[in-house]
């Protein structure tokens, strides 16, 4: 019996529900000639929220006349427009990386190679102006936004007249230059919603018709009048914007701030709620989510869908009105037509048109796009990625314009700034903390970059770097390099020979000076692969580690052990297709590398009286060496990624370093490499330059060995959000002579890593062993390496 009374009372309340609602709608005089219009505000994250009301039109077979729309009611009501439903915009906020849309960076294979080993390196960015580093003009420029955005506009593309679309649209932006609301009508969809939702100083605001717009929310969040100003007697409306804190939440400057702002928009809110006849308020069930909660969307548009639920009656009775009046619900997504491309056009982000032909030409090339064909949006999107990928333009973006013949392709660029101050931050437990500090200069039309580097630590690093492109296709440019660095040394057999010596007091630690200058011709096969061709000089020092004290102690007042000079001409290939350029989950980089030297100079500054072990491993004359006058390296460096699960990617590492030389060896004699033609094995995390592989259980370039052939297979796991559980196993056969294959030594180890992806840059924790240095080491570091 008390589950029958309360079925019974449910079916009663439900009834009266229906019957109350029943009277509201009959009031409002619904007729067949009854326009019903669709207002949804803005909330930034919480506007998915909005969600939950689309899916209850379309459960319900409810007609929508006129729709508007502020920053995610923008988004949502413009696509809802073109004739997605709700259960399909469902699936695209949970298919959409967030995390990407809100950030400036870019795929790791999309950024071009001759930009890969600058790309996500420093922490802060801050454009110069009048010589002086200034803050950005926004965080996000949205460079990934805009891509989704046109693709999933792309069928509507032809269409620059929103009251075309399936249900016509408005989208409110505010002019940010001279003030107040402007409507966009007309246009590129896409272009109006990245508009309406470019909150200030977070997102870069948009030109369009030469006004500067952002986010319509500053003027009216909530836009029913203007849907009632379409022609809408009948308005549905979801409000997930502003509410006002209370005393004692304000007692948070942040929040005190937020509220100054907050005032007008609820004040304007109740004025808009009033003309509403369905609304449907989020505001207090999404009342602990924040506009940026984007990683919150599951929870927020099921608070949607329950909180649509709530307003069931109402809608079953305007379903049933319309229903009744013959007011047909036909919503389905608008046909594509398949139009080709009879025109482009090149334009600077503010509309002002590109009259430099050179530039033209070389975003024309990058492209690859020709008059008089049809493109899907997967190959235009792909064409504004390779221009976006030369990192000359900060926004690459496009509309099309519908002519009789067919499409206009319009492309508008956003320059870089043309100097760049940039911050970083490293430490490690194997050599020391450092300040990075780099000035990057460009130069569009001349087509160069110039940049110097500096890493302020106790072991002091620094780079100078030019490279210039040839003509207008991208392909071939040149190159020119410094570089230096003094390193604490980690070669064990030093240490090993240094203690075999009567004058260990002068310490058994090294610094490792390097300095070389190359210069090259490169060739760029496609975005992610590169031929280079060059000469480089290189200068090695070896110095103890002594400071003033110990020289005098020790009366040894020249801290010099060995100098080295020699040039190489090298040839190598480098294709790199890996999706992130830290814990890439797929892709692959693989690396060539020949080099022929020669003009071998060096010097061992009285090693034979003071350290005379030393003295026999560094002298090439030694009887047990067969020195080689001229010489030619091969490294052969694959590194494969590839997914296994979602959460799950194996990395697969070949390494393969030998010599040929051009002097025959003498039998039972030791080939003689100096220290830079060896290969230094050591390190857990990855060595972009090639010529080091890692290995388990040696510290940084640890182990010096004349040839190697090395196999590694690391599995590295997500385990949560951002955090990444790697245990890895490398074997080795290493040999002194110049081949891996005579008389090697084999080397096998495991460890295992613990990283995180931190704003600072990598965090990395791990512990490693190996059967030759039976001992476990542990390494740490964080930030970005020089």
């Amino acid at each position: 019996m008390k589950k029958i009374f309360t079925i019974l009372s449910l079916i009663m309340t439900i009834t009266l529900l229906y019957s109350q609602d029943s009277i509201k709608i009959h009031s409002s005089l619904i007729t067949k000639d009854t326009k019903f219009g669709l207002a949804l505000s803005g909330g930034g994250a919480k506007g998915f929220a909005h969600i939950g009301i689309l899916k209850m039109l379309d459960s319900l077979k409810i007609k929508v006349d006129y729709i508007t729309g502020t920053s995610m009611g923008g988004i949502l009501g413009g696509l809802y427009g073109m004739g997605y439903s709700g259960n399909e915009l469902k699936k695209m906020v949970y298919s959409t990386d967030w995390k990407r849309v809100l950030s400036n960076k870019i795929p790791y294979n999309k950024v071009n190679i001759s930009e890969k080993d600058e790309y996500n390196k420093y922490i802060m960015e801050f454009p110069v102006i009048d010589g002086l580093p200034t803050l950005p003009g926004s965080y996000i420029e949205g460079q990934y936004m805009s891509e989704v955005l046109n693709t999933l506009t792309f069928p509507a593309k032809h269409i620059n007249d929103f009251s075309k679309l399936r249900i016509p649209v408005e989208l409110t932006s505010s002019d940010i230059i001279n003030g107040g609301l402007v409507m966009q009508k007309k246009g590129s969809l896409a272009l109006a919603i990245r508009s309406t939702l470019a909150i200030p100083a977070a997102f870069a605001p948009v030109y369009i018709d030469g006004k500067l717009l952002v986010d319509g929310g500053l003027d009216r969040n909530f836009p029913v009048q203007e849907v009632k100003d379409m022609g809408a007697n009948y308005i549905i409306g979801g409000y997930t914007g502003f509410r006002l804190f209370t005393k004692k939440e304000i007692e948070n400057p942040m929040k005190m701030i937020y509220q100054t702002h907050a005032f007008h928009s609820v004040q304007d809110y109740n004025q808009q709620k009033k003309m509403s006849d369905i609304l449907v308020d989020f505001v207090t069930p999404l009342n602990k989510y924040t506009t940026k909660d984007f990683k919150n969307y599951k929870e927020i548009i099921k608070i949607g869908e329950q909180e649509a639920k709530k307003h069931l009656p109402e809608f079953i009775a305007l379903a049933n009105e319309q229903h009744k009046l013959g007011i047909i619900y036909d919503h389905q997504l608008i046909e594509e037509i398949k139009k080709p491309t009879v025109k482009f056009t090149y334009s600077e982000d503010n509309g002002t048109p590109i009259n430099n032909t050179a530039e033209i030409e070389t975003i024309n090339n990058l492209m690859g796009l020709k008059k008089g064909v049809y493109y899907d949006a997967k190959t235009v999107n792909e064409a504004i990625d390779r221009v976006f990928g030369m990192r000359h333009y900060e926004k690459v973006y496009y509309t099309y314009t519908d002519s009789d013949d067919g499409l206009i392709m319009n492309i508008f660029v956003k320059r870089v700034n043309p100097a760049a101050f940039k911050l970083a931050l490293h430490y490690d437990n194997e050599q020391s903390v450092g300040i990075i500090v780099n000035y990057t200069y460009r130069n569009l039309e001349k087509r160069f970059r110039a940049l110097a580097t500096l890493d302020i630590s106790e072991h002091f690093k620094g780079r100078l770097q030019f490279q210039k492109f040839l003509g207008n296709t991208s392909h071939w440019w040149i190159s020119a390099e410094g570089n230096t660095s003094q390193l604490k040394s980690n070669d064990f057999i030093l240490r090993l020979i240094n203690s075999d010596d009567d004058n260990v007091s002068l310490s058994d630690n090294y610094i490792y000076r390097n300095i070389n200058f190359n210069t090259a011709i490169n060739y760029t096969i496609n975005p992610n692969a590169m031929i280079s061709s060059g000469i480089e000089y290189n200068i090695e020092k070896i110095n103890h580690s002594v400071d003033k004290i110990g020289q005098f102690i020790t009366g040894n007042f020249d801290n010099k052990v060995y100098q080295h000079n020699d040039f190489n001409l090298f040839l190598k290939f480098n294709q790199n297709s890996l999706n992130e350029k830290y814990y890439p989950t797929s892709g692959n980089n693989l690396q060539i590398i020949s080099k022929y030297y020669f003009g071998n100079k060096y010097n061992l500054y009285d090693l034979e009286n003071t350290q005379p072990s030393l003295y026999q491993y560094l002298n090439p004359s030694e009887r047990y060496y067969s020195a080689s006058k001229n010489m030619i390296s091969l490294i052969v460096n694959e590194n494969y990624v590839f997914p296994i699960f979602k959460k799950l990617s194996v990395k697969a590492n070949v390494f393969l370093g030998t010599h040929f030389s051009f002097t025959p060896q003498v039998e039972n004699q030791t080939p003689y490499l100096f220290l830079n033609q060896k290969f230094y094995l050591g390190g857990s995390e990855y060595n972009f330059n090639g010529n080091n592989p890692e290995f388990n259980g040696f510290r940084q370039k640890e182990a010096p060995i004349n040839s190697l052939a090395k196999l590694g297979i690391d599995f590295q796991y997500n385990i949560y959000k951002k955090f990444y559980l790697t245990p890895s196993f490398h074997y080795g056969m290493g040999s002194y002579y110049l081949t891996p294959f005579k008389e090697s030594i084999n080397i096998f180890s495991y460890g295992l890593n613990l990283g995180y992806q931190s704003v600072l840059g990598p965090i990395n924790i791990n512990v490693s062993k190996n059967d030759v240095i039976n001992l476990w080491r542990v390494y740490f570091s964080i930030g970005f390496k020089f």
